[in-house]
């Protein structure tokens, strides 16, 4: 097989190593991208945001409209070689999954970012790579990848669970809009886990997340627990949230979930799903995935 290269980015730091079939190489040029965005009216803090949307008229001529354009694109900074395969599916799986294990949204199509993105590794996730992990993730990402290749969606599934839990993070969204992205990142969660171990009943909302958790050894928060006291938080609001467009009691955005209390639950939904795709990637031997999810403290991964 001749393999498949492509682009990707964006990733302001070098990256040169090969691992496998995979192979990644920094772009030549690197500084000056990275400058060209670090200046960019657009960035705000660790953060870039679209652009104004910009149209061309049929009589010649562009305007700016006084909204954001909503998808955009950024450098492409790095080349990945993947040395076998016969098409991008598997580059483009690797792709997402370097951009989970460094905790910024990479792409290799030419506008594949929506509505904001992080500039700064390690803004989208809780933990800090230690020693070789970030090898180690990408030979668990192959591995998911061969073993599941007569079951693609699988992949796709996976991907899908990161887009959400990356989504959920725009520092523009309200409580409500957090919630919804992060509830259906633990949806595809559970879709991946029941196709990789389906369980012996059908399981509902309210069993889904706890039996997700004591597969894959990872620890079952309060608020997923269904012997809690009131039962499982989460499913509570997320039903009259989708079937009632009712969050917290009220309309959609007129109230929120915590006023006056320690925890903040979208925090901590956000850590469970960091560590159910650690675990379901095949990553189930490290003390990241039981550590705690209700504190801001980033922790360490080893995957070795």
């Amino acid at each position: 097989m001749a393999g498949q290269r492509s682009e990707f980015g964006y990733y302001p730091r070098p990256l040169d190593l090969t691992v496998g079939p995979v192979s990644i190489a920094t772009r030549d040029g690197l500084e000056e991208r990275v400058k060209d965005v670090e200046k960019d009216e657009w960035r705000e803090g660790k953060w870039i945001y679209a652009p104004l949307q910009p149209v061309t008229h049929l009589g010649g001529g562009t305007s700016i409209r006084p909204y954001p354009a909503r998808v955009f694109g950024l450098p492409k900074t790095h080349d990945i070689l993947h040395a076998t395969a016969p098409d991008l599916d598997p580059v483009n799986f690797h792709v997402w999954s370097l951009s989970f294990f460094n905790g910024m949204r990479f792409t290799i199509t030419e506008a594949g970012f929506l509505d904001s993105t992080p500039i700064e590794p390690g803004t989208l996730v809780d933990f800090v790579l230690l020693g070789g992990s970030l090898e180690k993730s990408i030979e668990l990402a192959e591995a998911f990848w061969t073993a599941n290749q007569a079951s693609p969606e699988r992949a796709r599934i996976w991907v899908a669970a990161v887009h959400a839990l990356f989504m959920s993070q725009n520092p523009q969204h309200l409580q409500f809009e957090r919630f919804l992205f992060l509830y259906t990142a633990l949806d595809a969660c559970f879709a991946l886990a029941k196709s990789l171990n389906p369980p012996r009943g059908r399981l509902s909302h309210s069993e889904r997340i706890a039996w997700m958790c004591d597969w894959l050894g990872v620890g079952v928060p309060t608020w997923a627990d269904p012997a809690a006291a009131g039962g499982v938080e989460v499913a509570a609001m997320r039903n009259p949230m989708i079937h009632e467009g009712l969050y917290m009691g009220e309309p959609l955005g007129f109230a929120l979930h915590g006023v006056g209390q320690s925890g903040n639950l979208t925090l901590e939904m956000c850590g469970l799903v960091s560590r159910l795709l650690v675990a379901l990637l095949g990553a189930r031997n490290n003390r990241y995935i039981s550590s705690s999810t209700g504190t801001r403290q980033r922790q360490g991964l080893d995957l070795g």
